[in-house]
């Protein structure tokens, strides 16, 4: 299938006890269903993959899959330090019935290495890969030359989810080495989601808890009413910031969705950091300013 449009990062949710909260998720796919997005992305950094069991990630993916209304889809992130161990986990999502599959580096720094991790993964599993450029979480760079490689040697390595800064700058080199074939989505919290839009990007994967509003962006930027996307745009980009915050991002995502009903708790896996309450509240407060100005949170 074909990728563009807004796809949130979702957190995955826990019980008190830790046990993954399905009926959250329930809530979850209604709630971002309603307001349009074009696909939802499981199981990356935000949605705390790493902690997962095998069993536990396979729970997860059959539920998003049985949740998933037709015409929006499905990725699946994946990622591991080996590359057999990259290829069981995007089996097992094919498998399961993602659409994509958003993929991460392992933990070598070598061009090499990296080229025939991504090749193989993909020559097995045959279906979308997202190469996921995170420098500040892989701790891994990926020049614009080794990308370019990924994509031209792949079959299925056409999607960019670009998360290394300045992104517009890399966006742009990108495109003159691989042309239009390799499309890129923004993320980074969406804090650069109209100038990514603006220079090309596909779309959006990003955790931002109001998707409806990058779906609006969206929708603005393609009608090319560039002026209403701004003013949309600056608007909620304080929020964006101040839930991207390095640490605690996951955490202050989770307590907007326990607020807003769809999250039963805000638990964060061990060893994960939590929000303090004042933190919350600063947070709260650009919310409820929003509101006051007429958006529908």
């Amino acid at each position: 299938m074909e990728l563009k449009g807004i796809y949130p990062i979702v957190p995955t949710p826990f019980e008190s006890d830790g046990k993954v909260d399905l009926d959250s998720i329930d809530r979850l796919v209604q709630f971002l269903s309603e307001r349009k997005v074009h696909g939802v992305a499981i199981l990356g950094a935000l949605g705390e993959g790493q902690k997962l069991t095998g069993d536990e990630r396979g729970t997860v993916i059959r539920h998003y899959r049985k949740l998933i209304p037709a015409g929006m889809g499905l990725v699946v992130g994946v990622r591991a330090p080996a590359t057999d161990p990259a290829k069981l986990m995007a089996m097992q999502a094919r498998d399961l019935g993602a659409d994509a599959l958003l993929l991460g580096p392992h933990n070598v720094q070598k061009d090499a290495a990296l080229l025939g991790y991504y090749l193989q993964v993909d020559e097995t599993v045959g279906i979308p890969l997202v190469i996921h450029d995170y420098p500040a979480v892989t701790g891994i760079t990926m020049s614009i030359e080794l990308i370019a490689k990924m994509y031209e040697q792949g079959n299925n390595l056409n999607y960019l989810k670009l998360e290394d800064p300045p992104t517009g700058a890399k966006m742009q080199a990108l495109a003159k080495l691989t042309g239009p074939g390799l499309k890129v989505f923004g993320a980074l919290g969406g804090m650069y989601a109209l100038e990514e839009l603006e220079l090309g990007a596909v779309g959006i994967m990003t955790g931002f808890v109001f998707a409806g509003l990058l779906v609006k962006l969206y929708d603005m930027v393609q009608a090319g009413e560039m002026d209403k996307a701004a003013a949309l745009f600056y608007d909620f980009v304080p929020l964006n910031r101040w839930e991207f915050q390095p640490g605690i991002g996951v955490s202050l995502r989770k307590e907007i969705f326990k607020r807003m009903g769809i999250f039963n708790t805000a638990v964060v896996r061990h060893p994960g950091a939590v929000a303090g309450e004042e933190c919350v509240s600063q947070m709260l407060r650009m919310i409820d300013h929003l509101r006051a100005k007429g958006y529908q949170l």
